[in-house]
């Protein structure tokens, strides 16, 4: 497994960490989840 560290706006964070909570899910989980269905072919 790959390890990414990125810079994000304070306001970002606050949205995703929002969106992890309303679907039971960790802001890793959620992210993860975007890029799967964002690079999916």
């Amino acid at each position: 497994m790959t390890h990414i560290n990125i810079e994000i706006p304070d306001e970002l964070h606050k949205k995703i960490k929002i969106e992890s909570i309303k679907k039971n899910s960790t802001i890793k989980e959620l992210i993860v989840k975007t890029l799967e269905e964002e690079t999916k072919e």
